[in-house]
């Protein structure tokens, strides 16, 4: 028989006090999740990892409400208030530091619109580049996005006459990478002539948005980070940065062409309003710009448009009526994007499927103000980390009904103004408010030009037969993982 001693007791008692001490110590002791979450980070790190946390987070909402802990003063919320208040414009909710590890260099001058935090700096940034991403402007770079288009639909052609496996995902993220390419330089990469990961950009960027994600939660490894990469750039950096001064170099020297005159790529839009010196376009800012373009500006077109595809062609009775809307616009070929803006039914999908699938998979995170907020009837200290996952808010049956988990197009054409007014305020696959995704239009342009000759020109089997959710992998963006199918021309129907 073990005896305990009085030492031991004593520690054991000890223990348990300051257990009992540490818990009713830490702020929002009362706040629901998962026990490990209350005292560490390395729940969250681990869920990260695993790579399906949007999934883990929804489960924490239906299960313990509108508030739930992920982390010692990180809270993911669920809450059309909190929505409208955290990330509304004029928010006193900053970006958290957690961005701070998207800063792949200590200077300034080269940190992007995704990572700057301080307010008065975003807007500055954002007001030199903004008029390059407005719709008039994306709308001008339509011939570079038809000529992707034709291409993808030429390789698709081939696969179909092969009857061969493809993977689906793979093939809509080289036409977006080619497409934001010919948008940013006038020329396309590569991705779909080789149908190949070219220097493995694809890999690195995923294997990056992981990383600094993680890192995001450990920001003492970030001088660290910041020293290596000075002699460890990976190769996919190296390449884009090659490829930008290239362009860049090209473009400079065909001297100075308006915008208006014909069509030109957003470089060299950036280097005809850099005669405006209030605008402050340095060369180092144009690259920088046109980089990150590059390396963010592919996946949520990709993403979403691989969602449209799985969930259209997964709902045989969807497919069938946006067809039917398309052959009654007598849209062939390549559709102008103001025909796109005509069909409601088309537009249905690109909401309902970028509902379901958005982008991103985990929240994004503010800080509460100086002096707190009230959020939720709770009160939170400034400084603590308060986030919304669109993933969460997008499957919220409050909002969107008991069929919030199923592909329902229809939702969207609702006669009552009201519920559409609400499921417009909290649809945020590309964020929202001031910090809205500046490439938002280029994207939905991409998506609203592709989805029609797809639709209109292939049928495709898709191979994933269980689950309602294409199958993911959340690194930050949640990328489809064998997202595979089989092309075939519809009969009577040309290729483009």
């Amino acid at each position: 028989m073990t005896v305990l001693t009085i030492p031991t007791l004593s520690a054991v008692a000890l223990c348990l006090f300051l257990a009992v001490f540490v818990r009713r110590a830490l702020p929002g002791r009362d706040i629901p999740g998962p026990v490990m979450a209350r005292y560490t980070r390395l729940w969250y790190i681990w869920q990260m990892i695993k790579g399906d946390f949007q999934y883990t987070n929804m489960k924490l909402h239906r299960d313990h409400g509108k508030i739930v802990r992920i982390a010692p003063g990180w809270y993911s919320l669920n809450d059309i208030d909190a929505l409208k208040s955290i990330y509304a414009h004029g928010s006193r909710f900053i970006k958290s530091e957690w961005y701070e590890a998207w800063n792949f260099s200590p200077d300034p001058q080269d940190h992007n619109l995704f990572s700057v935090r301080n307010t008065a700096h975003h807007s500055d940034a954002r007001r030199k580049v903004a008029s390059m991403y407005s719709m008039s402007a994306v709308v001008s770079y339509e011939p570079y996005v038809n000529d992707c288009i034709r291409r993808f639909c030429a390789q698709l052609d081939s696969f179909a006459k092969a009857g061969s496996m493809v993977d689906l995902g793979h093939w809509l993220q080289c036409f977006a990478f080619d497409t934001i390419s010919g948008i940013t330089y006038g020329e396309r990469i590569g991705f779909l002539d080789q149908g190949q990961d070219i220097n493995n950009l694809m890999a690195n960027l995923e294997k990056n948005f992981l990383f600094s994600s993680l890192t995001g939660l450990m920001l003492w490894l970030r001088p660290v980070v910041l020293f290596l990469g000075k002699f460890f750039a990976s190769s996919d950096t190296l390449f884009v940065r090659r490829f930008t001064d290239q362009k860049f170099t090209e473009l400079s020297q065909k001297g100075d062409q308006k915008p208006s005159t014909e069509t030109l790529p957003m470089i060299q839009r950036f280097l005809h309003a850099q005669r405006d010196e209030e605008k402050g376009l340095t060369d180092r800012y144009i690259k920088v710009s046109a980089a990150s373009n590059i390396g963010a500006g592919s996946d949520t077109t990709a993403i979403g448009l691989s969602a449209a595809v799985f969930y259209l062609y997964r709902s045989p009775d969807k497919l069938a009526k946006l067809r039917q809307e398309l052959d009654d616009a007598f849209i062939e070929g390549d559709p102008s994007f103001p025909e796109t803006q005509k069909l409601p039914y088309l537009q249905a999908v690109i909401k309902e499927s970028m509902r379901l699938h958005p982008g991103v998979g985990f929240p994004l995170f503010r800080l509460v103000p100086r002096g707190g907020a009230v959020i939720c009837n709770k009160f939170f200290p400034e400084g603590t980390n308060v986030g919304i996952n669109s993933w969460v808010m997008h499957r919220d049956e409050k909002i969107w009904g008991g069929d919030a988990d199923n592909f329902v197009p229809e939702r969207w054409l609702s006669n009552n103004t009201e519920t559409l007014r609400m499921m417009e305020q909290c649809l945020m696959p590309f964020g929202l408010g001031s910090r809205v995704c500046v490439g938002k239009n280029i994207s939905l342009f991409e998506i609203n030009k592709l989805i029609p000759p797809l639709v209109l020109n292939y049928d495709i089997e898709i191979q994933q037969r269980d689950g309602k959710d294409m199958k993911a992998r959340n690194m930050w963006f949640v990328k489809p993982v064998q997202f595979q199918g089989t092309i075939r021309s519809r009969p009577g129907r040309s290729s483009l």
